[in-house]
């Protein structure tokens, strides 16, 4: 095991500049998850801690050592691919030992290797076929296996559920946590599903445009992001966003919307009356009450078992809310609603993003 430290680190491919000065530093034993939208530039992040790509400038530290100059296979690291790379003419047993072999490691301990890896991702019984007689998630999981059986300092995992139906994926990620919680090996694990982020990391490193925009647990991701981008990006059904213009009253402050329609907010920001603002409210944080001024104007209705999103209007602007099927009401109905007691009320400035606190 071992931390990895990244110090100031650029990517030029050409004259275009891909990563801009991430500074990064993962602990040992630590489980990192890279998010953003494709060409936000973790795949490439993840290739260069591997020795894939080249540093265009700063360093990269694995165990406190500088690698820039070291080969893939002199930086004790295993990777697994989306594709999964097997080899389609040798068995799983072969395919997982085959680095093995190339290291010229005595057949016996070769074997010993691989049954132990075989054991640990349940593939024991599917030693002796060949990868097209396997599932999506079997072939996963030889992937996975050719990784542990080098005992490597880091895995490092390029999405390797992409290619997987949606069930399979659920399965396969709480497969790749147990697999981390067994071993104990620092995780680095690029996705652009922000659920597989929120279910997996101990850690989450959000990226832009080759720019780190947060770094956090989980929850503080979710609960207290940085800017607009991040609030966005994280989160099932997304945030919504309602543009306004933050008025002061002798009850307080309150963002006015170009509807009429008024939110009260439960801080108060150092932001000049009249100020356009940008509010960021999660889904599940509406609630119906009878008694508020704002109305929710239904659009469509898609049921997601005990609880329905609903997409229309509030504050004339579209958004989604998501209540208990008994209380969805069908196209066109308004139902008066709030945010609930305690649920956050995020402002944001409509320019730069950036978070606006409370005091």
């Amino acid at each position: 095991m071992a931390s990895v430290v990244l110090e100031s680190v650029d990517k030029f491919f050409g004259s275009v500049q891909v990563l801009h000065g991430v500074d990064l530093t993962i602990d040992d034993g630590s489980f990192v998850v890279l998010v953003g939208p494709s060409g936000c530039g973790k795949s490439t992040l993840l290739r260069m801690i591997a020795g894939l790509e080249e540093v265009s400038r700063g360093d990269i530290l694995i165990d406190g050592k500088r690698v820039n100059d070291l080969p893939p296979k002199q930086r004790d690291l295993a990777m697994v691919f989306q594709s999964y790379a097997l080899y389609p003419h040798m068995t799983v047993e072969d395919n997982m030992g085959f680095s093995l072999r190339l290291a010229k490691i005595d057949k016996e301990v070769r074997r010993e290797q691989v049954m132990r890896a075989a054991e640990i991702l349940d593939l024991i019984p599917y030693l002796g076929r060949y990868p097209r007689q396997l599932s999506g998630g079997q072939r996963q999981r030889v992937a996975m296996g050719r990784a542990i059986v080098r005992n490597p300092k880091v895995f490092l995992f390029d999405e390797p559920l992409s290619n997987l139906d949606a069930k399979l994926r659920g399965q396969m990620r709480t497969e790749i946590k147990a697999l981390h919680h067994k071993l104990g090996v620092t995780t680095i694990y690029v996705t652009h599903d922000q659920t597989e982020a929120m279910t997996m990391a101990d850690r989450i490193v959000v990226l832009r445009d080759g720019i780190v925009e947060q770094i956090g647990s989980p929850g503080i991701i979710y609960s207290d992001p940085d800017n607009s981008f991040v609030a966005g990006f994280i989160g099932t059904p997304p945030i919504n966003f309602f543009d306004g213009m933050l008025r002061d009253g002798p009850d307080g402050q309150s963002v006015k919307f170009a509807d009429g329609g008024r939110l009260k907010l439960p801080s108060r920001y150092p932001v000049a009356d009249g100020r356009p603002v940008r509010v960021g409210i999660r889904p599940r944080h509406f609630i119906p009450c009878p008694d508020s001024p704002n109305a929710f104007r239904t659009m469509l209705v898609e049921p997601t078992g005990d609880d329905a999103e609903l997409r229309g209007e509030i504050f004339g602007q579209a958004a989604t809310i998501v209540l208990p099927v008994a209380k969805t009401t069908v196209w066109g109905d308004a139902i008066p609603v709030a945010v609930r007691d305690g649920s956050p009320v995020f402002l944001f400035d409509p320019n730069s993003g950036k978070r606006l606190h409370g005091e």
